[in-house]
């Protein structure tokens, strides 16, 4: 089974709708929220490259956002 790392914010639409979707395929994460640290949110741009969340980590691979394209290819990353 597949874990993440995901990086959110607490009221960020899209980071909900990327932690619902790791829940319905049933991928355990732990979340980094990058409200709470100038340290997390230093994190974030050292892993991704970008200063924008969602961002998830799945093993090698960065995904960045969470829009349709993304969900795509993190489904076919997770199995399905």
């Amino acid at each position: 089974m597949a874990t993440a790392v995901i990086y959110t914010a607490p009221e960020c639409p899209h980071s909900k709708k990327l932690k619902a979707f790791l829940k319905e395929k049933s991928v355990q994460y732990e979340e980094k929220c990058v409200m709470t640290s100038p340290e997390t949110f230093e994190e974030l741009a050292k892993v991704s490259g970008h200063k924008a969340i969602p961002v998830v980590v799945v093993g090698e691979d960065v995904f960045v956002g969470f829009d349709r394209r993304v969900e795509r290819r993190l489904g076919r990353k997770l199995g399905g």
